[in-house]
């Protein structure tokens, strides 16, 4: 079963050489860490730093002995490592290393047993019994009633076992059995189990002190239905590529967040990396440490649509149906024998030939890439070290952030230098290495993702996520609060 769920997809497990000579400066507790039992002799490592990083390395050693060094793979701003073969009872002292700013930094050591629990992270407090209230406002000015509004819940309260929020703020876990429980849902034929609830049953729920690679469906006039495995494994979300999908005709957004209380600390954001189906806004709120954000959109829908169909180029115009704006990256048009499969080659063309004319050079965040096109390759070091290729990409490489940018296999530094890349070429400024971390030159007249680009202007703060990678130098809507105490508020407005 197919599912669109980004922040709980399979990571790439990737090693790293170990670091150099050069020793990183004792690390100041602006992180969050622990290790999280996987069965069978296996760990995951995680670090969530509450200032984004380019690279997190964990070094452990098994019973006081066989030093290992790891690079971390990291997603929605946390950073993970599996380590597995360990022996039962196992005791291990880790530590980590992060890139802050440029310089890098080392953790204080930490001990975790095989069997055991989390060593509690500094500074991450208890919050009380750890949940959080998240309170839905209907912002749609009368168009959908309460009754009309619906909210599904889905996350992960155990490692690999899915469950969703009831009214009530109890977790169930998902069962293919419910999609025949009294109650069930019905669509083209098929049942599906009724896990939304409207915002006339409640419009306000509470999360429970651990549920992490959340998905929170928002939707208007209908319920999500959403398929559950026969094993009860996982879930099928919404495909806006399938006509047939039984939420075709479903006017739906989403949210997603993840946090567990002492040990994750909140992180969530609005996203139209997929695509945009109605306003949503959401204010995080933190009494204790004064933390306050509110990201998303507040123009009216129709507002949206129709600066849409004036503010974007005409290959962008056909992304607009009934229901939706699907995103460049999600629809035909932009994959491989669309109308617009071509749409980003000069940009990229222009790009390789000149890094293959003239040397490649991008300084950010204390480290320096350095390279040329050679062969239709990008070759190039990081910090003299290398060499390392990025090939060629496609105009679908560039919008889904994927293939020649980002694969399996690819070395870490390849996938660094390929998020760069992705986000370069979506921001329309590749051509110029110094504007790379300069947001006030991103999306210039020219070729550049304009749907990417008209979320940034049309969202509160300048901010979006137009891309996957839209993260790269800090620019979309994820929020993480400075602790891994519960927000005292999560405030989610569904507009139109």
């Amino acid at each position: 079963m197919t599912k669109l769920f980004r922040l709980a997809s399979a990571l790439l497990v990737l090693c790293a050489a170990v670091l150099g000579a050069v020793g990183p400066a004792r690390a100041a507790t602006d992180y969050a860490q622990g290790v999280t039992a996987a069965g069978e002799g296996r760990v995951q490592f995680w670090f969530r730093p509450a200032a984004p990083a380019a690279l997190v390395d964990v070094h452990y050693l098994v019973n006081g002995a066989s030093q290992q060094n790891f690079r971390m793979d990291g997603a929605a701003g946390t950073w993970t490592k599996t380590a597995g073969s360990l022996p039962a009872g196992a005791v291990l002292d880790y530590w980590f290393t992060y890139e802050k700013s440029g310089p890098l930094y080392d953790t204080p050591h930490f001990s975790y047993a095989l069997g055991g629990t989390t060593t509690p992270p500094p500074g991450g407090g208890q919050g009380g019994a750890g949940g959080f209230p998240v309170s839905f406002v209907n912002n749609t000015r009368g168009t959908w009633s309460n009754s009309q509004a619906y909210v599904l819940i889905l996350g992960m309260a155990t490692p690999g076992r899915w469950s969703y929020l009831k009214p009530d703020g109890t977790l169930a876990p998902i069962s293919h059995l419910d999609e025949s429980a009294p109650g069930h849902l019905v669509k083209n034929g098929r049942t599906y189990a009724a896990m939304s609830f409207s915002l006339a049953q409640t419009s306000t729920v509470t999360v429970p002190a651990r549920l992490e690679g959340a998905r929170m469906y928002l939707s208007l006039g209908s319920p999500m239905y959403i398929p559950i495995s026969p094993d009860d494994s996982g879930w099928g979300g919404p495909d806006p590529l399938n006509p047939a999908d039984p939420n075709a005709d479903v006017y739906y957004d989403w949210y997603e967040f993840t946090y567990r209380n002492g040990v994750v600390p909140f992180g969530g954001n609005t996203t139209q990396v997929d695509m945009f189906g109605f306003p949503v806004t959401a204010r995080l709120q933190q009494s204790s440490s004064g933390y306050d954000q509110t990201v998303g959109i507040t123009l009216t829908r129709d507002q949206v649509r129709s600066r849409f169909g004036t503010d974007v180029g005409p290959a962008f115009r056909g992304l607009v149906d009934q229901y939706r704006i699907t995103a460049p990256r999600t629809s035909a048009r932009f994959r491989p024998g669309g109308a617009q499969a071509g749409y980003l080659q000069p940009a990229i063309d222009a790009a390789w030939a000149q890094y293959a004319d003239r040397q490649f050079t991008l300084t950010r965040l204390g480290q320096t890439f350095t390279g040329r096109v050679v062969g239709g390759r990008l070759q190039f070091t990081k910090d003299g070290a290398g060499p390392y290729h990025l090939s060629k990409p496609t105009t679908a490489d560039v919008m889904a952030c994927s293939g020649a940018l980002a694969s399996p296999g690819m070395a870490t530094v390849e996938l660094e230098l390929g998020a760069e890349f992705c986000a370069a070429l979506n921001r329309g400024v590749a051509l110029d290495t110094a504007q790379w971390y300069t947001a006030g030159a991103y999306y210039p007249a020219g070729v550049r993702n304009d749907y990417a680009g008209f979320f940034h202007a049309v969202g509160l703060a300048g901010r979006a996520y137009g891309f996957a990678y839209d993260d790269v130098n800090d620019q979309s809507t994820v929020r993480i609060l400075p602790n891994a105490d519960p927000p005292s508020r999560l405030t989610i407005g569904l507009g139109w």
